[in-house]
Parts: C-alpha cells; structure tokens; sequence
C-alpha cells in the first residue's frame, strides 16, 4: 500500500501503523451478520493475508473494530486472540452468521470491493 503526502509532492510505501489503520477501518464496513476473508482485505490493500491478521490480531477496541467477521475464505474461523474460535463462533452465531458443516456459509460473505464501489448495496 502506496501514501500519497500532499505537502511533499511525494508518494510513500505505508508505514505499519497505516497499514493496520486501514485494516481496522475496512474491517468496520463488514455488516453484522456477514464475514469477509482475510484475503478480501488483501486484496482490497494491496497487502499479504498474514499481515491482515497480524493486524487484526494486535486489535485492542473489539467494540469498535469487529474482527471476529474476519475469516478464512474456505469459511474456517481462523484465529481469535479474544477468547478463541469458540467464542469467535459464538459471536458471529449471536449475529446471525450461517455455518454448514463447521464452516461459515458462502451466503455469510459479503464481497467489500463490491460495497466500495456501491455502497448502498
């Protein structure tokens, strides 16, 4: 992920902070009831899936930034430093999320780049 700086005329690599800044701010736009993928978010930034959950991993404002909506894009849970995948499971049961076999529904998923582009979808 590329900064742009105005005042400097210069274009910059992104430093961590940013990057998991924009990590914790994508993750806000995941609705209750719905999951997005680690490698969503990678794309969507430009970034590798680890660092994605090393990001989310590092969250301290769980209110804020749900990142319990963060799966794997075969519907596996993956982490949760926050009382583990149990309790992952849980809070996404709590918001309606759909599991099949263990795993999260493909109709649980919603596509972030599509929201971007049209929001009121």
């Amino acid at each position: 992920m590329i900064v742009w700086e105005p005042e400097k005329k210069t274009i910059r690599k992104a430093a961590r902070k940013e990057l998991f800044e924009a990590v914790y701010l994508l993750t806000q736009l995941i609705p209750i009831g719905k999951v997005t993928s680690y490698g969503d978010l990678s794309r969507i930034l430009g970034i590798s899936p680890r660092l994605v959950g090393v990001a989310l991993k590092e969250n301290r404002n769980l209110i804020v930034v749900p990142c319990h909506r963060v799966v794997m894009s075969n519907g596996r849970l993956g982490g949760y430093t926050s009382g583990g995948t149990a309790f992952k499971k849980r809070l996404l049961e709590l918001e309606g999320v759909e599991f099949v076999n263990g795993r999260v529904s493909p109709k649980s998923f919603v596509d972030l780049s599509n929201k971007l582009l049209t929001p009121n979808t």
